[in-house]
């Protein structure tokens, strides 16, 4: 793997020069730009005496046209000095505001938020989400998210929660919390928030833990590489749940051998500020494709870095972790030997002997062993915020658990060739409490982001990160028998990110947002194939030795987007209306990395044509919500796109030429009969066209492309639900939210790899399956979600619960071959299907408990997840082919806690999977245990 080292430093070397490239011009913008704004802006002629300070709060708001927002309590009995003269508005709101211990922001181009320095922060500098949960808001006019009715701090460049944009300007009178958290209980559909905190709870071992416990999602085959493959409401992988990284996106499809595909996502959750996620069908502009959902993952920023009424601050995080090993040597064997002949029926071997003796060697429960790093440097002006961070996280090989059934154990059955075979009939290869090989990381992430402010109504964010990470991984072909240690594979993806707003001052018709990003990914993954090799010796004898040969598959892909849209408000006799329109525009290139040579990397690996071409799509939408009374909403919305693909594929004479389009729409009604209660239905159609590793030619689909043509798929999506919030519901200052929801999706042409019938050799009458794509009759899923919370400031509980009551796969008379079944509700033979049937119930229930003043926080979470949905169809072609996911029912415990010493420092402990069991995770496409007991701590300081 030498020449594959050297490639790899001269790729990253030259991604370093490119990025320095990039930079050098942002970042001497940036310095001219801070000198060019450090200059007072337009001055304004004040006259405000000295005096009561409300009075001059309101005597600022006349003079300057801004809409000043703070808790009267905060002002009340306080006296101001005035200002007279001609000086900037910050210049001016200094001076008012001198002494009385109260800070300022402005959280929109005509919004500016007054807080005490246990709330806000002085000259811009921004809101936590905790602090937001807490502060109280009355007797001003503010900016509203329009699902949550509720005001937040917000960037300039958005003013909204989750994603969310706002719908009209409304005078809040009275008191009304400020909580993100509440915005899946105000959404005309079913929808999931996840704070910084909740992130960090619940982050687990492998990256995609943190999405567990949300009804109707779930993280798929997370243990084999670490990354997030999203399924909502058993819609998956391709396209159809995009996973945004601040607004951009990097999936990739991964080859795993005969075993399918699998979709990755990369990010590390240091660098998460919050998730929103939506599910069904969405009219938002990032959402082009997206007929399963969409999850938004917003990255840090200076409110999650800088303490309350500081400018600039640092934020350091620390982690340790158990239960795990070191990555030992590359073709180590672990579990099982395989089958193994008994030539008669006497007593089979003693079962150690069927087993490696290799890892078993599990570290002691407190034992650490892996951890985390992190630095994050931020500052904040009038004019320029700024983040800076730093992430190193270290893990080796995570253990199973000890407890529960389904680990590996021996069966002596009755096989062929009339004898008795010893088998393994657990889950998987490995024993409780063994090494699961191929399961580490060692990772590195950086964030660079800048936002120009140069005046209220105009704001410039420029970001760049990079995720580089050495990894273990396996196909899901190779577990099927004994499992060893592969060499490490290697992703390095850097993200580029602009986006820019404008929204004049006292201008309804104009929200302008344009969000333009790039990805670069080089992913590398390296395995290994034990081979045994006969000798023949001069006894007539035969040897076999055993050799490590190298087996790859590599992919770089290199994808732009950019997204435009702006927003209108109307006040009309009829009723409030706001229209959104736009557009959106992404190329992705796949093929080797950069600087590899495609017939030397063939001939070096012995390995097939890559995938090779380009994708392009672009769109148009608007949509249109009407409000016209307070209890009744309708929104419609359509849509446009076009996709068109070019496949390079090295053995055809020409490049093969696709396109198509189609169009999507969507419509909703909300009712709200009473204050906190809402009932809401929504339909919506939506087309998706093929995904670059559907739409070329290369590994998992051989059938040739000019015998395999393919449609767009077409999704109808229907939901009925309803939202309940109420605060004094039960006891005093309580809290009480409830959402329920009924979903249907049904999916025409439905895209998907199966054995197709082929006639081979043409003419003959004799037909054989090949894999290659294949447009369904339909795909179908049906079922129940339910979320409740209830909080009284000193106790909370959670409860999430999904039911599934119909799953179907049907295809086309003709498609397969005649000894198949048309239809099955476990997914069809040899289809990535058979990895994505979700369990048939989920539960999860979280209990807990603040203590101190709230300072301590303590609870327990138990998540019980029952059995697939319906048995799949498990077949091979060849030596191998899609095997379904396979898991049996499991409850988990875990138990958690967080303590805050001080504004500067809180720790986090966390034990994962208490009772140590050994499960198999839902949907998973590789036959890998999930870890067992798990302590982890996290230490944050703030300065």
């Amino acid at each position: 793997m030498k020449s594959h080292c050297n490639i790899k430093r001269a790729s990253k070397a030259r991604r370093l020069r490119s990025t320095a490239l990039f930079f050098s011009p942002i970042f001497t913008s940036l310095a001219l730009a801070s000198t060019a704004y450090a200059q007072p802006a337009s001055p304004i002629t004040f006259n405000i005496p000295a005096g009561s300070l409300p009075n001059a709060i309101k005597a600022f708001e006349q003079q300057t046209g801004l809409r000043i927002s703070y808790p009267e309590r905060l002002a009340v009995g306080k006296q101001s000095a005035g200002i007279s003269g001609q000086v900037s508005a910050s210049q001016a709101l200094d001076s008012i505001l001198e002494g009385s211990g109260l800070s300022y922001r402005y959280s929109d181009a005509n919004t500016v938020l007054i807080s005490d320095s246990g709330v806000g922060s002085a000259s811009g500098a921004a809101v936590s989400n905790s602090d937001r949960s807490q502060n109280r808001v009355s007797s001003s006019t503010v900016r509203t998210a329009s699902a949550a009715r509720s005001t937040t701090a917000a960037s300039p460049l958005s003013d909204k929660v989750g994603d969310h944009p706002t719908l009209d300007t409304i005078t809040i009178k009275g008191q009304i919390e400020l909580d993100p958290a509440d915005e899946p209980y105000r959404t005309a559909g079913s929808s999931a928030y996840l704070s910084s905190e909740h992130i960090e709870r619940f982050r687990g071992t492998s990256v995609g833990d943190f999405l567990s416990g949300i009804p109707g999602v779930m993280n798929a085959d997370g243990r084999n590489s670490g990354a997030v493959d999203v399924n909502i409401r058993g819609m998956q992988g391709q396209g159809r749940v995009p996973v945004l990284v601040d607004g951009a996106t990097q999936e990739t499809t991964v080859y795993q051998g005969y075993n399918g595909a699998t979709a990755r996502t990369y990010i590390d959750p240091d660098f998460i500020s919050s998730v929103s996620i939506e599910k069904g069908i969405s009219s938002a502009p990032d959402a082009v494709g997206a007929t399963g959902g969409v999850v938004r993952a917003s990255i840090i920023g200076v409110d999650d870095i800088l303490l309350p009424g500081k400018s600039y601050g640092i934020r350091l995080k620390a982690g340790l972790t158990t239960n795990s090993s070191s990555v030992p040597e590359v073709g180590t064997n672990g579990g099982w030997k395989g089958r193994l002949r008994l030539w008669s029926s006497g007593e089979p071997p003693a079962a150690p002997t069927r087993f490696y003796s290799s890892g078993m060697r599990r570290p002691a429960l407190l034992e650490t062993t892996g951890g985390s790093g992190s630095a994050v440097i931020a500052a904040t002006s009038d004019y320029i915020d700024f983040v800076a961070g730093y992430v190193q996280r270290k893990n080796g090989n995570y253990h199973a658990g000890k407890h529960g059934s389904g680990s590996a154990h021996l069966r002596v059955e009755p096989g062929e060739f009339n004898a008795l075979w010893m088998t393994n009939k657990g889950l998987s290869a490995y024993r409780a409490g063994e090494e699961i090989l191929n399961t580490s990381s060692d990772s590195s992430s950086w964030l660079l982001k800048a936002i120009l402010k140069p005046a209220p109504e105009h704001a410039l964010e420029l970001a760049a990160m990079q995720y580089d990470s050495d990894y273990g991984t396996a196909f899901g072909t190779r577990l099927e028998a004994g499992p060893y240690q592969n060499s490490l594979s290697d992703i390095t993806l850097d993200t580029y990110t602009a986006k820019y707003r404008w929204k004049p001052r006292d201008n309804d018709f104009i929200d302008l947002k344009i969000n333009a990003y790039q990805t670069v990914v080089d992913n590398r993954i390296n395995t290994v194939e034990q081979v045994h090799i006969p000798f023949y010796l001069e006894s007539g004898g035969i040897r076999y030795e055993r050799r490590i040969v190298p087996m790859v598959e590599w992919m770089g892909s290199t994808r732009r987007g950019l997204t435009v849209s702006n927003t209108s408000l109307f006040a009309a006799p009829v009723g409030k209306v706001k229209l959104q329109y736009g557009g959106a525009f992404v190329r992705e290139n796949v093929g080797l990395p950069a600087g590899v040579d495609v017939e030397q990397h063939v001939r070096t690996f012995n390995d097939g044509y890559p995938r090779e071409g380009w994708r392009k799509e672009a769109s148009g939408f608007s949509s249109l919500e009407w409000k016209p009374s307070d209890y009744l909403t309708l929104d419609f919305s359509t849509r446009y796109a076009k996709y068109r693909t070019l496949d390079k594929f090295r053995t055809y004479s020409r490049p093969l030429k696709r396109h198509d389009g189609g169009w999507s729409s969507k419509a909703g009604l909300m009712f709200e009969p009473s204050k906190g209660l809402q009932i809401y239905t929504k339909y919506g159609v939506a087309t998706r066209a093929p995904s670059i590793f559907e739409a070329l030619k290369g590994a998992s689909m051989y059938l040739p492309l000019d015998e395999n043509p393919f449609t767009l798929e077409r999704a109808r999506n229907f939901e009925l639900g309803l939202n309940y919030l109420k605060d004094n519901a039960f006891v005093q200052n309580d809290k009480f939210r409830l959402h329920f929801a009924y979903f249907h999706n049904h999916i025409d042409d439905y895209l998907t790899r199966v054995g197709v019938k082929s006639e081979r050799p043409a003419g003959s009458g004799n037909f054989v399956e090949i894999l290659g794509r294949a447009n369904l009759d339909y795909a179908e899923m049906r079922g129940l979600e339910a979320s409740a919370r209830y909080d009284t400031g000193r106790h909370y509980a959670n409860l999430a619960w999904n039911h599934y009551t119909h799953i179907m796969f049907c295809a086309r008379k003709g498609v397969l071959l005649d000894t198949e079944p048309i239809c099955s509700a476990g997914g069809l033979p040899h289809s990535y299907s058979l990895q994505q049937v979700p369990p048939k119930n989920t539960v999860t229930l979280d209990l807990g408990t603040r203590l101190m003043h709230k300072k301590l926080a303590i609870g327990s979470r138990v998540s019980y997840i029952g059995s697939r949905f319906a048995p799949g169809i498990s077949k091979n072609i060849g030596v191998s082919g899609v095997q379904a996911s396979n898991w049996r029912p499991y409850t988990l415990i875990d138990v958690y806690s967080s303590y805050k010493l001080n504004k500067h420092v809180s720790f986090d402990l966390t034990i994962d999977n208490v009772t140590d069991r050994y499960y198999m995770d839902a949907i998973n496409a590789a036959l890998m245990p999930a870890p067992g007991r798990t302590v982890r701590g996290v230490a944050t300081i703030k300065f």
